[in-house]
């Protein structure tokens, strides 16, 4: 069974499929997606999966498809967000004489989408590409909505651009060899679209906990693209309404660069999450027992809740540069409840007085 979601853009609509694919399927839709204008394919591909038989049938598939077909090995995971790394790609692009008909394939996780759609952006000031995300957290998240961009010592996504991609095909068969973390970390992301937009997901989540059978997995991730498509067609750069998809992104971003990534993005919003309810209880936002409810529906699912012990000095700083501050304060998105929000802005210090235990200064 395949569910199409689409993305409503006016010329620039798309469509992300989510289902179980053959090779074949896959290149035919992404060259029906890019057109028969098209002079080449950079297939950027995350070198944790490249040697997977899966992306390695895409790659031929494709090749049969499609002109001009080259495949571009990055960094595996969270390496590959760098300035460095953009023109590292975007040189080989050059390179290989891609030209402003031709397009970029992003095949892997949140990483390799996020530098792929950023390559693409900046490359000839702009060619079309397409993501083929391979974990369930870039399903739901990375690969959908033109967010693209890399990382700065400062902080995540400090540099990027909006891009929005011709096509996304979620081929659930890359889940199949995902490790339970990285699977839970994307769970994490579907939660998150339960409490901003579609309680229906919480409801969901809480009856299966984390052995998904297929058809619930596959409704989870519908439902969670479905949220975001929504969001993204009514305010595509975030000008308004789609930055409650930063929910428990605040504090998580802050804790996932002080980890210096060990910890995984969606472990981070995890984190993020229960410190934003928090936050909302202490501040009269959302009520305590809802908390208490994603504690204990995240703890199910094998994500961290125990955000206050991690709040080292480093992470005070970097929520100092988080890139959704205003002025001295840093917006946050509350959840009075479920499929609920709102958009606050918060000083430091009142941040600091609701999430650190009493008598408890930041640690270094």
């Amino acid at each position: 069974m395949t569910t199409t979601i689409p993305v409503e853009l006016g010329a620039r609509r798309y469509d992300v499929r989510v289902g179980t694919f053959t090779a074949p399927a896959v290149a035919e839709t992404l060259a029906e997606a890019f057109g028969p204008s098209t002079t080449g394919v950079a297939l950027v591909v995350d070198g944790g999966v490249a040697a997977l038989p899966r992306a390695r049938a895409l790659t031929e598939a494709l090749s049969a498809r499609l002109p001009g077909v080259a495949a571009f090995e990055l960094p595996a995971g969270e390496a590959c967000k760098s300035l460095a790394q953009i023109e590292r790609t975007v040189e080989w692009l050059a390179a290989r004489g891609y030209d402003r008909q031709a397009a970029v394939v992003g095949l892997g996780g949140g990483a390799a989408t996020d530098h792929a759609g950023f390559a693409a952006a900046v490359y000839l000031r702009g060619i079309r590409f397409a993501t083929v995300p391979t974990t369930l957290l870039a399903m739901v998240d990375a690969s959908v909505g033109g967010k693209t961009g890399v990382d700065l010592k400062a902080g995540k996504n400090l540099v990027g651009a909006f891009h929005q991609p011709r096509a996304v095909v979620a081929d659930l068969g890359f889940l199949d060899t995902l490790p339970a973390r990285e699977k839970a970390a994307g769970l994490a992301e579907i939660v998150k679209c339960g409490f901003i937009a579609d309680p229906i997901i919480l409801d969901l989540a809480e009856r299966h906990g984390a052995e998904l059978p297929p058809d619930v997995l596959r409704e989870l991730i519908a439902r969670a693209v479905g949220v975001k498509a929504v969001v993204v067609a009514e305010d595509e750069t975030e000008g308004g309404r789609r930055a409650i998809l930063n929910f428990g992104h605040t504090v998580g971003h802050a804790l996932e660069a002080a980890s210096h990534y060990e910890l995984l993005h969606g472990e981070a919003v995890s984190l993020g999450m229960v410190a934003a309810l928090e936050l909302g209880a202490a501040l009269g936002v959302g009520p305590r027992a809802l908390v208490d409810r994603a504690r204990s529906l995240l703890g199910r699912l094998s994500l961290p809740t125990d955000f206050a012990p991690r709040l080292s000095a480093e992470v005070w700083e970097r929520l100092a540069v988080d890139k959704k501050r205003r002025g001295a304060a840093i917006r946050f998105v509350f959840v009075p409840a479920p499929g609920q929000t709102v958009l606050r802005d918060v000083a430091p210090a009142d941040i600091a007085a609701a999430l650190t235990a009493p008598g408890q200064a930041p640690r270094a």
